[in-house]
């Protein structure tokens, strides 16, 4: 598919894009961005950013995969910093503050881009 009927597509769904040289970059909610690489004519490249202010990883530009991996392993420390806590300090009670943190971390999966009120397109069969 060529970067023509790609933008095509995404003026007849709506979506908010900019083209720069042979990339389009698709704007999403929540400061996500698609990037569509038509660099190389054999294949089209596909990458995902989180830019700007955004609810996963403040203001550090990364992917939604690699922002999801970091949430994780920063849950598995806070885990064995709270339980540390409090076994330590018997008084303080750091259940709750962990339990929203795994809340958070579980409910990303819910947040991803197909999730942001845009209908899910397969352009192969819009032929």
């Amino acid at each position: 598919m060529g970067i023509e009927k790609t933008e095509q597509l995404l003026n007849k769904f709506d979506y908010k894009f900019e083209k720069k040289n042979n990339k389009i970059i698709v704007k999403s909610d929540y400061a996500q961005r698609i990037i569509i690489d038509f660099s190389d004519p054999e294949k089209v490249k596909i990458t995902d950013r989180l830019v700007g202010w955004n609810f996963l990883t403040g203001l550090i530009e990364m992917s939604i995969k690699n922002a999801t991996l970091y949430n994780f392993i920063g849950a598995i420390i806070m885990t064995f910093l709270f339980v540390y806590m409090d076994l330590e300090y018997s008084g303080l009670n750091l259940v709750f503050f962990f339990l929203a943190f795994i809340i958070w971390v579980l409910s990303l999966d819910n947040i991803l881009p197909s999730q942001s009120g845009k209908p899910e397109t397969d352009f192969n069969k819009l032929g």
